[in-house]
């Protein structure tokens, strides 16, 4: 009996989602669209008019990805962490993550592919929760790859 290359794709797909294990504070973030992660609602935006949607403003941290010249970065991983646990992680592509967590100190992670390997950088805030906007800068060493 022959099977369809389909029923062997879906198969080892199958099994190979069971293999992983669970990643609850994971998510890939979906451009200008908020995504609840470990209890964070978080939206990876900044770029074109999306940017500018006044929702925006009701996140009490707004996160900036940027290089040492002060140049926009995106595709970054990111990875939030309170008291050394795991909060959030993410993928975002886009130079902003904004974020409505609760009232507590926080250490950012994230880490950025380019053509001479993984650069990383890290910041801290802390959030009352709600309130005003605060911005907190994530700089990459370097400049982007194939940047002049």
């Amino acid at each position: 009996m022959r099977m369809s290359t389909f029923a062997i794709t879906l198969s080892v797909a199958a099994g190979s989602l069971l293999a992983l294990p669970a990643l609850s504070n994971y998510a890939f973030a979906v451009q200008d669209q908020p995504v609840t992660i470990g209890g964070v609602e978080s939206v990876c935006t900044g770029v074109g008019s999306a940017k500018d949607n006044p929702d925006w403003k009701n996140y009490p941290v707004k996160l900036t990805f940027s290089n040492m010249a002060g140049e926009n970065e995106a595709s970054e991983h990111i990875a939030i962490t309170q008291g050394g646990k795991p909060v959030m992680e993410t993928d975002c592509d886009a130079p902003w993550l904004l974020i409505k967590a609760p009232a507590g100190h926080y250490d950012v992670r994230a880490s950025l592919p380019g053509g001479s390997g993984t650069r990383t950088a890290s910041a801290a805030f802390s959030t009352g929760g709600s309130g005003g906007q605060q911005t907190v800068n994530v700089a990459f060493p370097g400049r982007a790859f194939g940047a002049q």
